[in-house]
């Protein structure tokens, strides 16, 4: 049998059992993708691409290393570290208009894979039990004036909290995140399977879902430079092909991808299955189809309209790049 790809997981993920024979590419066509994620059930498409050697199939030799932060994150697509990444759509059009959390040398960052809704849960310690109990209270961001901090500021504008209200922290990942509030680090924050289920278990509450309040709404996306999607044209296609094949193996195999998210995420089997079901619900989560929906990156402008300095625009088409999936049909 061939071998699967090589993998480096930062976080330690544990081997999963996930069947997949195919012929493997000689070394010389072999290429390298050095990739960043933010880990969660959002991942799970792209942790069995690897453990089941699909991406190896395109010849593509992925290193997928967990982010801790999107400030390091875009820092590392900016120096070339990085190739690819798997964060929040209103980063790359933050950081395109030169209000990212860091100084950048380039400003062509565009999605070109959809890979879900967000998935944002607001969830706070106990004795807090409504939004307007978050009044005067501390909240966790990953970076204050980019990613899903425009989501949170509109969850709690519905309950009358503006800015001044609250004080909002750098806390980096959503895996941080978690690890902070259950510590007693600060008093919310938004989270996502998981994550949210592990605090929930440990007694936390959860006050709102984003897209109950917001409507249509795009979260995670896979981004890269467009000066590296033209450069690197057959490696971003073969990299979207194994992650469709991925993204359909993990629709179709529910107790295989349940023992990957257990495993790679070390939670219990339980909090593992309920992750897996509310990423593969009816409607919202993960998006089967893999493409980035534009209504939900318009609804993405809107709140940075609102809430960030102008120059992002109103059209979604600007920062994202159709072309590679729309190829593999």
């Amino acid at each position: 049998m061939p071998t699967a790809s090589r993998t480096h997981f930062i976080a330690g993920c544990a081997a999963a059992a996930l069947a997949g024979s195919f012929t493997r590419p000689s070394r010389a066509d072999v290429r390298a993708l050095h990739v960043a994620y933010f880990p969660g059930v959002s991942a799970l498409p792209l942790l069995i691409a690897i453990r089941a050697g699909f991406f190896n199939r395109e010849g593509l030799d992925v290193t997928a290393v967990p982010a801790t932060s999107s400030v390091d994150l875009f820092a590392q697509l900016d120096s070339g570290a990085l190739d690819l990444a798997h964060t929040s759509i209103d980063n790359p059009i933050a950081y395109d208009v030169g209000a990212g959390a860091v100084a950048v040398a380039h400003r062509d960052f565009c999605a070109f894979l959809g890979v879900d809704d967000g998935q944002l849960r607001l969830v706070a310690r106990p004795g807090i039990a409504t939004l307007a109990d978050l009044r005067g209270k501390t909240l966790a961001v990953d970076a204050v004036a980019t990613g899903f901090t425009f989501a949170l500021r509109a969850i709690l504008a519905t309950a009358g909290i503006g800015e001044h209200d609250v004080t909002l922290v750098p806390r980096g990942g959503t895996q941080q995140r978690a690890q902070g509030l259950l510590a007693g680090a600060f008093d919310a924050t938004l989270l996502t399977p998981p994550f949210d289920l592990v605090a929930n278990a440990a007694g936390f509450t959860t006050l709102a879902r984003a897209t109950d309040l917001l409507g249509a709404y795009q979260g995670i996306a896979v981004i890269a430079r467009r000066s590296w999607l033209g450069a690197n044209r057959p490696l971003a296609l073969g990299y979207a092909r194994a992650y469709r094949t991925a993204l359909a193996q993990a629709t179709r195999d529910r107790p295989g991808s349940i023992a990957l998210v257990a495993s790679a995420l070390d939670v219990p089997q339980q909090i593992a299955a309920a992750s897996y079901d509310a990423a593969f619900a009816a409607s919202g989560g993960i998006q089967r189809n893999a493409a980035v929906d534009l209504d939900g990156v318009r609804t993405v402008l809107r709140l940075r309209a609102r809430y960030a300095p102008p120059g992002a625009g109103d059209d979604p088409t600007a920062y994202v790049d159709p072309t590679i999936r729309a190829e593999l049909r």
